[in-house]
């Protein structure tokens, strides 16, 4: 089924990062539904435009250093700090999961690059437009676990489906005060399976948009492991994408 749905889209190399688990805990009907939709976003000029001016508006007056632009092949290869373009996607990443409107989730090496004093992100195609109560609660989460609230990152995790798998979450995003995380893609590959396997045995099932989050996770990982995986500071991020002064780790 997932094979059908990202063939011929620019998601078709992510068939080998899924977790067989993962099947078990999302309804093969939802499944079904949310590929479609990203399949049919996929191919929606329309409103891949509205995405990318939407985000263009939102990244210039967030002032994370980072703007929609064309990143031509040879600037995405051309890496002059790897920790500061690698800071500069997780401020990326937290502010499409933290903000309203639709997220442009391609977050690969080959669309993003070093221009002046920031960073030009040049991505595809694939967009997403998260459920209101997903997005609340993936805020949720990342407040709860950044700001040390353990109750409200567990109820956060409850409502998305993954409530049998918090310690494993709480280990995914980095012990310590979240200031020097390395990120490898077998590691990721790993702790997902896990949590979608303690979750299958709970009898959990998993929010719908959780098929897309997981993608964006995948493409974050995958071009964090190819600048040297980290460390990244990734509570300084977090807490830039929120645009409120860092708090220290509970």
């Amino acid at each position: 089924m997932l094979k059908r749905l990202l063939d011929g889209t620019d998601l078709a190399q992510l068939r080998d990062m899924v977790s067989p688990a993962f099947f078990d805990v999302l309804p093969a009907r939802e499944l079904w539904r949310q590929g479609r939709h990203l399949a049919a976003r996929y191919r929606d000029e329309r409103a891949y435009g509205e995405a990318l001016s939407h985000r263009a508006d939102s990244l210039r007056a967030a002032g994370l250093g980072v703007h929609i632009g064309v990143v031509e092949p040879h600037e995405s290869e051309a890496i002059d700090d790897p920790t500061a373009r690698g800071e500069a996607l997780l401020r990326l990443y937290f502010h499409q999961v933290l903000t309203p409107g639709p997220a442009l989730i391609d977050l690969r090496r080959q669309r993003f690059a070093k221009r002046g004093d920031g960073y030009v992100f040049d991505p595809s195609r694939i967009t997403v437009n998260w459920a209101p109560d997903f997005r609340m609660a993936v805020r949720a989460m990342y407040e709860g676990f950044y700001r040390g609230n353990d109750r409200q990152f567990v109820a956060a995790l409850e409502s998305l489906g993954l409530g049998s798998a918090v310690q494993t979450f709480r280990e995914q995003f980095g012990g310590g005060d979240q200031r020097a995380v390395r990120f490898e893609m077998k590691a990721f590959v790993g702790s997902f399976h896990e949590a979608f396997v303690a979750c299958r045995e709970a009898g959990d099932t998993l929010h719908p948009n959780f098929l897309g989050l997981g993608i964006t996770l995948a493409f974050l990982y995958d071009h964090l492991e190819s600048l040297g995986g980290g460390p990244f500071d990734v509570r300084s991020a977090y807490f830039a994408a929120a645009g409120e002064p860092v708090a220290d780790a509970a």
